[in-house]
């Protein structure tokens, strides 16, 4: 799977680095103090006196305005030690403050500061490793720099390097001391982090299960403002865990989320506008809140939309062209749902080209990214030679995982595939509980196979009465040739 259980499609989104457009970190309201007293004195090797007469020159506040000067001080300081003048000149090299713009040289300053036990420039340098950003991408130095900061009491610092202990990338997995590395950053405040560690409550993934206590800590999220945390909330009152199942209020907070920005929310509040659930069903108005999710880039937002434009279902005339356009945009961000909506479209729908290898391409992507309808569909696509070349055991090997994984109608066409053999040698002792398998879990072909075989004895003991009955289930099911035979006796 492309995302791990315990987050469920939850990304923590720890504070940046300053991005490309952001200022440098503001400098602290100077003491009060007469600055030709803190030149003599930063003079004589006091470095928190330059540094106080650095932030002074930079907010104009107690001496002229000169980011220039300020810089100079602030370098000076550095240079003697102090740890902040090193972090706050790192943030005027990104942006050019009052000196070029350099982010190489921001870079080194930023470590100089962790160095000297600046935890904020741990944290913003272990950032940067981690995302890629202005330095190379770097798990291990991530971790490293992560770690101090969050010994240094930087409670974001804990927030980012516990769900690296969660994905099993840089480390092997461990779930308690992710869970530990969250429960600091939230107890400190961290609200992303009290998100993510709810999830983990919820699952029971190295910490205790307690649906109740993920949904106070979704709560408290949500109370502040997180709109991810309001989407956590609805889904456990729509599935009634840790809190009571409750279609309107669930709806509600999908809303609330949707408002604050998560897309996630806007998706499941149109699903349920969709469907009816906790209010007046309103295909247009789930239209209108799947475009919402789409355009701010939750990828199930454009598929639920592409069916509804694929359909006509939300207010407008069908449109194939654009219902495509939409399952690529979603497929494009991984959604194999997409994938698959769009491998479907290739196959031959009225104003799409024909295209067999591009759809079974699409539906390898699909079952790639977990999505076992594409599975199911990428096996036939093998046993028949649909846009790949035939590869039975290829087939057989998909439609084995979509069987065990409750698709009844792939053990029927597993069985098949081991009864007519198609070149090796049929494979009875192997089909009949596939067939068993595929009658139980409702696909009536299974049955209809069972009977047969009943009937004659090949694979099974003859036994009439047990063909007559899977004859009848047959039947029931909707199988034509099982109820012209039950008419024939």
């Amino acid at each position: 799977m492309r995302a791990m259980n315990a987050l469920a499609g939850l990304v923590l989104v720890a504070a940046t680095a300053w991005p490309a457009s952001a200022q440098a970190p503001a400098a602290p309201a100077p003491a009060a103090g007469d600055p030709a007293v803190l030149k003599k004195s930063c003079d004589k090797g006091s470095m928190a006196d330059c540094y106080t007469l650095a932030s002074m020159h930079r907010r104009g506040e107690g001496a002229p305005r000169d980011a220039s000067k300020g810089a100079g001080l602030l370098k000076k300081a550095c240079e003697g030690g102090h740890a902040r003048a090193c972090f706050d000149l790192s943030g005027m090299n990104r942006t050019g403050e009052g000196v070029s713009r350099d982010i190489p040289k921001a870079v080194v300053l930023l470590k100089k500061a962790c160095d000297l036990r600046e935890g904020e420039g741990c944290l913003q340098i272990g950032l940067m490793a981690q995302e890629g950003r202005d330095v190379t991408k770097d798990l291990g130095e991530a971790a490293t720099f992560l770690q101090r900061a969050c010994e240094a009491g930087i409670v974001r610092g804990c927030g980012a390097l516990g769900p690296m202990y969660l994905d099993g990338v840089r480390f092997p997995r461990d779930a308690a001391r992710g869970g530990s590395l969250l429960r600091k950053a939230c107890d400190g405040g961290d609200t992303d982090s009290c998100v993510v560690l709810g999830k983990l409550l919820a699952t029971g993934d190295g910490v205790a299960r307690d649906a109740k206590g993920a949904v106070a800590l979704y709560t408290q999220g949500c109370n502040g403002g997180l709109g991810r945390a309001c989407y956590e909330l609805a889904l456990a009152h729509e599935r009634g865990e840790g809190a009571p199942r409750d279609a309107a209020r669930a709806l509600a907070l999908y809303a609330k989320g949707c408002g604050q920005g998560e897309p996630r929310g806007c998706h499941a509040e149109g699903r349920l506008v969709r469907d009816g659930v906790g209010t007046a069903r309103d295909a247009k108005k789930a239209a209108a809140l799947f475009g919402q999710a789409c355009d701010k880039g939750a990828p199930a937002g454009c598929v639920d939309l592409g069916l509804l434009t694929e359909s006509g279902g939300g207010g407008a005339a069908p449109d194939v062209a654009l219902a495509a356009a939409l399952y690529q945009k979603a497929c494009s961000a991984r959604d194999p749902r997409g994938c698959l909506r769009l491998a479907l479209l290739y196959r031959g729908v009225t104003g799409m080209a024909k295209d067999p290898s591009r759809a079974a391409a699409l539906l390898k992507e699909s079952c790639d990214g977990g999505d076992l309808a594409g599975c199911s569909a990428l096996a036939t696509a093998y046993v028949r030679a649909d846009g790949v070349g035939r590869d039975l055991e290829r087939g057989m090997e998909l439609y084995r995982k979509t069987c065990d994984a409750g698709y009844a109608a792939d053990c029927y066409n597993l069985g098949s595939q081991y009864q007519r053999a198609f070149g090796r040698v049929s494979d009875l002792a192997h089909a009949v509980p596939m067939y068993q398998k595929a009658c139980a879990g409702g696909a009536a072909a299974g049955c209809y196979e069972l009977a047969l075989l009943h009937e004659v004895g090949n694979g099974v003991a003859r036994d009439h009465t047990k063909a007559v009955a899977f004859l009848q289930q047959a039947c029931t099911a909707g199988i034509k040739d099982a109820c012209a035979k039950l008419k024939g006796r």
